[in-house]
């Protein structure tokens, strides 16, 4: 029952998700009012980093690439992690093309070096693309918060649920604490530079 518990936690809160959370946060601020707007973005942001790379792994399934879609070997989440990369690079020229927000240029942008630094990492270690994910989406609703002061709720929520998907993650003895910590700096630094560098 607990295991079910964890593993049904680790599908909902999936990494593959947070680019496109992101982007509603994003959005909600940013873009009020714009609803065909906001509609469009939305659209492309889970058709490029939800839809597009699974369309890819199934595919890669189908033809005997990739074995499962858990991806627990090496080169199965070094491809994973890599198409990830590919369409976000994507989806932030298309932003930088409509002038998009700084901010949504930047998360885009951040969420693309933190994908290609995971399969760089991959090669090596099972570093935790939850934490990874999550310390990214943390990242950039503190960032938020600075420039929007008043959304120290969303930002304790967003804490609670990265604390979540990690002990889900260690529960499943999917990742070590080491892989935990480490995946979450990394999200958390990665986004955040490329905001400071995009504000220069």
């Amino acid at each position: 029952m607990t295991d079910r518990f964890f593993y049904c936690v680790s599908i909902v809160l999936h990494p593959i998700f947070l680019t496109t959370l992101g982007m509603i946060f994003i959005i909600s601020l940013m873009m009020p009012g714009a609803l065909p707007t906001q509609l469009m973005l939305l659209g492309f942001s889970a058709g490029y980093t939800i839809l597009l790379p699974l369309i890819f792994i199934a595919f890669a399934r189908m033809i005997g690439y990739v074995s499962s879609f858990q991806m627990r070997e090496r080169r199965e989440r070094v491809f994973a992690l890599t198409v990830a990369a590919v369409c976000a690079f994507a989806f932030g020229h298309i932003l930088n093309n409509w002038h998009a927000p700084a901010v949504m240029n930047a998360y885009v942008l951040g969420s693309a070096l933190m994908l290609t630094l995971a399969a760089l990492m991959s090669l090596f270690t099972r570093i935790s693309l939850h934490a990874i994910g999550w310390g990214g989406l943390t990242a950039l609703v503190s960032y938020l918060s600075y420039l929007h002061p008043g959304l120290s709720g969303l930002l304790a929520a967003t804490v609670l649920l990265s604390g979540l998907a990690a002990t889900a993650r260690l529960k499943l003895n999917q990742h070590s604490p080491w892989q935990i910590y480490v995946g979450f700096a990394l999200g958390f630094i990665v986004i955040w530079i490329t905001f400071i560098i995009s504000s220069l």
